[in-house]
């Protein structure tokens, strides 16, 4: 996956689950896995960004 890609494809991952989270109920399942994914992807497009991607298959 290129740099540019991998930033794009977590931060539209973040955004998503973003969105899913602002509906969801406080304290329930659901919104600790939506905060958690969206943390998750936020992590992975700033280290994408600082090129640091973990699985170092950045092709630029």
């Amino acid at each position: 996956m290129k740099r540019a890609d991998a930033i794009a494809f977590h931060t539209e991952e973040a955004v998503s689950a973003e969105r899913v989270l602002a509906e969801s109920t406080p304290g329930t399942a659901g919104y600790h896995h939506q905060a958690e994914y969206a943390q998750e992807h936020r992590v992975l497009a700033e280290a994408a960004r600082l090129h640091d991607y973990p699985d170092a298959e950045l092709e630029d």
